[in-house]
């Protein structure tokens, strides 16, 4: 009998690439110093907090009353759940309310909830690569099944591919936008088509398929709205979080939102309050919810990510990488110049401390992953050595 589980064992052999490229980046910075070192390889929100958070966060530890640190419901503050719907109400053009809103531990938490709620043993969820793997664990964990499908080679929903993917046994669909790892968002005609094909697919098998609508870069657009998912299909669960928006990834503070008008909508709500205890997560993290309740405002320009989306395209256009352009996140996904993605990401390491995330660990080989939430300091010098890298491989 072994000290950990089997499933376990099997899954931390296969290890994260993002893990293994933050160790090699501390390890090269240790010999290098961190200032030769030029590591994309994280999706860590550089950008701080707004004055108004933290101006509400100031308020929140100083006011003096009793128990503001006690547990509070499951679902959440009533105050913040009712911030967050007007919030979804203003993007959305929904009817939101406290009630249709879950205050959950980040969207990671939140999908997980959503999951053990809607899934039966074995019942399907379609992810479409490439994607956030940890889609996959997440699924595995209330003993569902993952069914693989392949975005379109621009990034868009590849809506025959979709469709072949449905079944009888399918329960759900993930749909990330704007995208990671590619930044691209998905149009609102083809959200629409989607959610007909899925309607579609409802009355064929008799069933009841939820789009997980997982948008936690919503706010992080540049010059492209992102689609309303509520307009294209009426069994939507949006998950999302404050992680990007507000820049306080490591503070946990996500979230549920459906519509009143959805099928079961009450016991829907219940059910994530329920696996939001069950799960241990209890509530999501009080202070933040006390905080973004004082705020006026929770939508939040970020124009200092759009700077480093123009400068990094700048530099990787220069350096002559075949990519498109992110239009959301801080994410850019260019095609790798050999088709060994992995042997060109240890390389671009080795020989030229660039750490970037190879595409097979997204699920899509021959390209490369990397984040420009880092320094602008970082993408400008960057310059040289990304045409050194690929000048590499045309020799």
């Amino acid at each position: 009998m072994g000290t950990i589980s089997s499933k376990i064992t099997l899954e931390l052999s296969k290890g994260s690439w993002i893990r293994k490229l933050f160790d090699e980046g501390a390890r090269l910075k240790g010999i290098y110093g961190e200032e030769n070192v030029y590591d994309f390889s994280l999706g860590n929100p550089i950008v701080e907090p707004p004055a108004a958070f933290l101006k509400a966060l100031e308020e929140v530890v100083a006011d003096e009353a009793l128990g503001k640190h006690r547990y509070i419901p499951n679902q959440g503050l009533e105050q913040a759940r009712g911030k967050v719907a007007d919030f979804l109400n203003q993007r959305f053009q929904t009817k939101m309310n406290a009630q249709s809103v879950v205050m959950t531990v980040g969207a990671g938490g939140a999908l997980n909830m959503v999951l053990k709620t809607i899934l039966e043993p074995e019942e399907e969820v379609i992810v479409l690569r490439p994607y956030f793997v940890e889609y996959d664990f997440y699924v595995k964990n209330h003993g569902g099944t993952i069914v693989h499908g392949e975005l379109a080679e621009d990034f868009s929903l590849d809506l025959a591919e979709i469709e072949q993917k449905l079944s009888a046994r399918t329960k759900a669909i993930i749909v990330n936008t704007p995208h990671n790892p590619t930044g691209t968002i998905i149009s609102q005609e083809q959200l629409n088509a989607l959610g007909a094909i899925l309607k579609k697919a409802e009355e064929l098998y008799g069933s009841s398929i939820y789009l997980l609508y997982d948008s936690p870069y919503d706010q992080l657009t540049f010059g492209i709205t992102p689609p309303n998912p509520f307009e294209a299909y009426h069994r939507t669960v949006l998950v999302s979080s404050f992680s990007k928006d507000l820049g306080i990834a490591g503070e946990r503070l996500g979230y549920i939102g459906i519509e009143p008008t959805i099928q079961d909508a009450s016991l829907l709500t219940s059910a994530f309050v329920f696996c939001n205890r069950t799960l241990g997560f209890v509530n999501a993290p009080v202070l933040m919810q006390r905080a973004i309740s004082r705020m006026d405002s929770l939508s939040v320009p970020q124009e200092e990510y759009r700077v480093r989306r123009d400068l990094m395209v700048e530099v990787l256009n220069e350096a002559g990488f075949e990519f498109q352009p992110p239009e959301g996140g801080f994410f850019i996904f260019p095609k790798a110049p050999i088709e060994d993605d992995i042997e060109f990401c240890l390389r671009a390491a080795e020989e030229f401390r660039v750490l970037i995330v190879p595409g097979s660990g997204f699920g899509r080989a021959g390209y490369f992953r990397l984040s420009y939430s880092v320094s602008i300091e970082q993408i400008e010098r960057s310059r040289d050595v990304f045409k050194q890298l690929l000048e590499k491989y045309r020799t």
